[in-house]
């Protein structure tokens, strides 16, 4: 975005440069001038004329140095204008980076990162004001990351990115309460018990104790305790119900706490609930297109992919992507003798290597299935891909693995 102005930037580096180097040369003549100057200097109308000369030169110099300085406060200040697209880029990027937490699989380099990131600018709708098209490079940046991210993930740990985004994003905002981040997720953590029992049996006593802890989070918790006791039938009807999370919390909680402190609230009475809550609040803070992952798209998975980045299937249990690749690459007409492939597995690695050089050099498609099965084999894999330098602009490697911690982080990312 605003190359020109990077550009521009640059030429006026050169040129302050420049003008500097002049302003010190003219410095140093006028010093050597009047050290070797003899007699009356009013005297001497040589040196009176460079004198002039210089001062003249001088004063040309100083105003070209001050408007080029004026002209580089105008060019970082229209680059400021950029910088919360370059804090949320920051932020999605440590987000999806630390997937890698949840299954070693998730792995995620710069490099491919900056690809996302630099396609967000292209997608992103024009706009004349600057605002409006910050608005929405930030809005494309994190749908795309959200929906590249997402075609990597198991479905059981889809919700908990968009959670963490949405936590991050929130934090990076100013808008999360830290105090009640660390209870949502760790309860009351004090070794410290009540004195005062749980006010009915249904009400456990580790709920019992996060409450007391939760009454100290903001002044629309203060009361829950005396509530709680003061209409203990009422709380005990909701807490009965299969969906508390639906339906309005008594004495008033419903209208007084924001979406994540019901989830606090709900987490001392029900925690077997608070998963399905998180859709909610996603939701609230982000909209539905958080919590309704993309079905996996072949054809974007090609189009995103490059003949050197291989795409990597990590497969869950009975899951077969091949017969999708085959009708794939019919379509794209890389069927019959341009997709070759094959299954993994012992004293197949030289057959696979051949494979692959052959490939590279002619545009075929490669699909190594079960690369699970020849784990030692995967460091060679690693190898062969870096020697290739400049492959067939139509290859692509395929392959299908389970989840494994030998596979190769260079590979991954």
């Amino acid at each position: 975005e605003r190359a020109d102005l990077a550009a521009q930037k640059d030429q006026l580096v050169e040129e302050v440069s420049e003008l500097a180097g002049m302003l010190k040369d003219l410095e140093d003549t006028l010093l050597f001038e009047l050290a070797n100057s003899t007699g009356n200097i009013l005297d001497n109308t040589d040196l009176i004329s460079t004198l002039e000369k210089t001062k003249t030169k001088a004063v040309e110099i100083s105003e070209k140095l001050a408007e080029a300085k004026a002209t580089a406060v105008e060019i970082d200040e229209t680059c400021a204008a950029y910088r919360p697209v370059a804090k949320r880029g920051s932020i999605l990027f440590f987000v999806m980076s630390s997937l890698s937490t949840l299954n070693n699989m998730y792995e995620l380099s710069l490099a491919l990162y900056m690809v996302v990131f630099l396609q967000s600018f292209q997608r992103a709708e024009p706009d004349a004001m600057v605002e409006a098209r910050i608005d929405n490079i930030i809005g494309t940046l994190t749908q795309m990351c959200y929906s590249y991210s997402c075609r990597s993930l198991f479905e059981a740990h889809k919700l908990m990115f968009s959670l963490q985004m949405t936590l991050r994003i929130m934090d990076g905002e100013g808008t999360l309460n830290v105090d009640q981040l660390n209870f949502f997720l760790k309860g009351n953590l004090s070794l410290e018990k009540s004195k005062d029992p749980p006010p009915a049996e249904w009400i456990s006593d580790a709920g019992w104790h996060d409450m007391q802890q939760l009454v100290k989070m903001g002044d629309q918790f203060a009361g829950l305790i005396s509530d709680v006791k003061g209409a203990i039938g009422e709380w005990q009807a909701w807490y009965d119900l299969d969906s508390p999370e639906s339906a309005p919390i008594p004495c008033g909680y419903d209208e007084k706490l924001s979406v994540f402190e019901k989830m606090l609230l709900l987490r001392c009475f029900r925690v077997d609930r608070v998963y399905v809550t998180i859709t909610k609040f996603v939701m609230s803070e982000m909209g539905d297109f958080y919590v309704t992952p993309p079905v996996l798209d072949f054809m974007l998975a090609f189009k995103d992919s490059l003949p050197l980045v291989p795409v990597i299937f990590v497969l869950s249990p009975g899951a077969d992507p091949a017969s999708d690749i085959f009708k794939l690459a019919t379509k794209l007409g890389m069927g019959g003798n341009r997709l070759k492939y094959m299954a993994l597995g012992q004293g197949q690695g030289p057959v696979a290597q051949s494979m692959l050089e052959t490939g590279a050099q002619r545009g075929h498609w490669v699909l190594l299935q079960n690369c699970h099965l020849l784990p030692k084999w995967l460091k060679t894999l690693e190898k062969i891909l870096e020697q290739i330098t400049s492959p067939h602009e139509d290859f692509r490697l395929w392959c299908t693995t389970t989840p494994t911690d030998m596979f190769p982080i260079g590979i991954l990312q």
